[in-house]
């Protein structure tokens, strides 16, 4: 079995926190990966954490390495690159540069293998200019990233697939949010590419994003589109997944209670937190 946990929207050195769901508390974040460790500890460690993008808030060499250092924890720890960490036209390459780490084989795009499931990280683009965002919010895959997919997802077909990107797949349903349409929804263009994608192949398990600070669970054609609140926001909540050749499941995990601190919870949102369903998974595959 591979166990893994996935987080998501760190914003380290964001003062304040710009975009937001529930109330953010970046400064918290040292504490937050310490109650995050003590319970991992807790339940047998994990293979590895799976950060799906944001883990600061703006891109130097300053943040991104007091990034590192505040995410060198004794499990592995991954990246998948979203807007925020790409806001300098030279900051992929820096972070392989300065946080090698964090990347299966010096690139954004890579996949960490496992004897049980394959896990493949294509931090999807914003505009024309790779790997950077200024103000766009155009999601998208170029065309070398489908390609690193489509040969990743051909190997071992026998085996459970996830594929982790930044942006969302999906709005937040009504029925999540009783309001009148879907919320946060991306760009239909980035849905029907991601979809179509995963269409031609049923190994894919779950497509993991982030960006939207909400959790979520859309299930279409036995494939689960999730993502996951900002670990840094009320009640700093993380997934964990658990994956064999046959079984998939996920949980989501309040850290609240391991903090002795005061915060501010907005219950009129408390879709953020989602339902059961968004929160938890257990299926065959």
């Amino acid at each position: 079995m591979t166990r893994f946990a996935y987080i998501a929207d760190s914003h380290n050195g964001a003062d304040p926190m710009g975009y937001q769901q529930q109330k953010g508390y970046p400064q918290l974040l040292p504490d937050i990966l310490d109650a995050l460790v003590d319970h991992l500890r807790s339940i047998g460690g994990v293979d590895f954490i799976l950060h799906g993008g944001d883990m600061v808030d703006y891109t130097n060499n300053e943040t991104i390495q007091s990034g590192a250092g505040l995410f060198e924890l004794p499990f592995p720890v991954h990246l998948c690159l979203g807007n925020h960490d790409l806001t300098t036209r030279d900051a992929a390459d820096t972070w392989v540069r300065l946080a090698p780490q964090f990347f299966g084989n010096g690139t954004p795009n890579y996949t960490i293998e496992r004897d049980d499931c394959m896990i493949h990280v294509a931090p999807n683009h914003w505009d024309d200019d790779a790997f950077f965002w200024e103000e766009a919010q155009r999601p998208h895959l170029r065309a070398e990233q489908v390609d690193f997919l489509t040969n990743a997802l051909d190997r071992k077909p026998e085996l459970p697939h996830v594929i982790a990107t930044h942006n969302s797949v999906f709005g937040l349903p009504v029925e999540q949010t009783g309001m009148s349409e879907p919320f946060h929804v991306p760009p239909a263009e980035f849905t029907d590419q991601i979809t179509a994608l995963v269409s031609r192949y049923p190994n894919v398990a779950c497509v993991l994003g982030a960006h939207n600070h909400l959790n979520m669970c859309v299930e279409q054609d036995s494939v689960d589109y999730v993502t996951a609140s900002s670990l840094v926001e009320a009640p700093f909540e993380f997934k964990l997944f658990e994956l064999t050749p046959t079984e998939m499941a996920m949980s989501t995990i309040s850290l609240a209670d391991s903090l002795d601190v005061d915060v501010k919870y907005d219950s009129d949102k408390a879709f953020v937190q989602g339902r059961p369903v968004d929160r938890e998974i257990s299926r065959d595959l």
